[in-house]
């Protein structure tokens, strides 16, 4: 009766520690599966997307004439040189403004306005280094590139140079990474208002992605792209914007996060005998 009393207790404890076990499995945070950063709706949208580029891709010719005028340009300098201004909106502009902020929101221990900046350049750069491999590889010619008879190509809209992008920037047409910036940053700056439900974001909003427009029908303006690069460029802006806010407020152990956001940092100003000093540290 002993042994038997012994043996039951022995499977009983078993039986407990292996529902223990399993109970710990499945709520321990260390053994879920990280959620993925593109998931399979991403991929059906992308798809999507370069489906809607393909066809938007016949109309290049005839848009490329309808916003190219260098009569009209001629007579018109004003709206000429507004287009150029329009231009200086690139990417390299936005992640610097973007780093800056960060910085000075870290210095200043405003975490809110960090935590913005961050997320936003984040959309934005992850795309950059993106684009500029695709536009490499790719090599679409440019509108305003003339072939070796001075004919320019607003007839070969599907004139794609293999690796040229690389090496020209005359190749590095698909996608427009002008409107993928500004679109990157108006996304990513509504996506924050809207986690956050700022005030009057319902008419920042529009504001926003109104003036993302700009670089992007100034590059068309100046025959820098075709209207499928700007498309193509605008969805994906538009994406990287989004998901870079949404993954990081759903995942704000994430990496990034807690490299750049998590630390704090103390900046002072010390004026001694020897003179003054200038002294950055985390704490």
């Amino acid at each position: 009766m002993m042994r038997s009393g012994i043996a039951t207790d022995r499977r009983c404890t078993s039986a407990m520690l292996c529902v223990m076990l399993c109970c710990a499995s499945a709520s321990s945070p260390a053994m879920a599966q990280p959620a993925p950063l593109i998931t399979h709706p991403d991929l059906v949208l992308f798809a999507g997307a370069t489906l809607g580029t393909a066809a938007l891709s016949k109309l290049d010719v005839r848009l490329a004439h309808a916003f190219y005028d260098s009569a009209f340009q001629v007579n018109h300098p004003g709206i000429t040189s507004a287009a150029n201004r329009a231009s200086l909106a690139t990417e390299t502009v936005f992640m610097i403004t973007g780093a800056t902020v960060w910085g000075v929101a870290r210095l200043r221990h405003s975490d809110g306005t960090a935590d913005v900046a961050l997320h936003t350049t984040e959309g934005l750069a992850a795309t950059a280094m993106f684009i500029q491999v695709i536009r490499g590889v790719l090599g679409r010619t440019r509108p305003y590139v003339v072939d070796a008879v001075g004919e320019k190509r607003n007839g070969q809209p599907y004139d794609f140079q293999l690796l040229a992008g690389f090496r020209s920037f005359n190749y590095r047409s698909f996608p427009s990474m002008h409107a993928m910036a500004s679109f990157a940053v108006a996304s990513g700056l509504a996506t924050e208002m809207k986690r956050r439900d700022t005030n009057h974001r319902g008419l920042i909003t529009p504001l926003l992605y109104a003036g993302a427009t700009l670089p992007s029908l100034s590059r068309m303006y100046l025959d820098e792209h075709w209207a499928s690069d700007v498309a193509l460029g605008v969805f994906l802006g538009v994406f990287a914007g989004q998901k870079a806010v949404n993954y990081s407020h759903d995942h704000p152990g994430n990496y990034f996060d807690r490299k750049l956001l998590a630390p704090k940092i103390s900046a002072t100003f010390t004026r001694s005998a020897a003179g003054l000093s200038f002294t950055l540290l985390p704490f």
